[in-house]
């Protein structure tokens, strides 16, 4: 196995990071369902993931899910230009 290039102390402020960031985005359970599924679809996608340490890995999904969760919110409470609700 390579020798890793992290700390266990790296690997906690990283994964103490993500974490402030998750509390960002409010979460309802919709969100939460299409925020893992949209991440699960990019990371099926891409299969770098797969070759980074498990701990890497798990931070990198948390972080990508973070996004989406923040996405979505923006979305659903009309914060993207371009997005309102057409009157035709």
């Amino acid at each position: 196995m390579a020798e890793e290039s992290y700390s266990s102390a790296d690997l906690a402020a990283w994964e103490w990071s993500v974490n402030v960031l998750r509390e960002g985005p409010r979460e309802d359970a919709s969100d939460a369902r299409q925020a893992r599924e949209a991440t699960a679809n990019l990371c099926s996608a891409w299969g770098g993931w797969m070759d980074m340490p498990e701990p890497i890995s798990n931070i990198v999904q948390r972080a990508v899910e973070t996004g989406y969760l923040q996405a979505l919110a923006d979305v659903r409470d009309g914060r993207v230009a371009g997005l309102a609700v057409s009157e035709e």
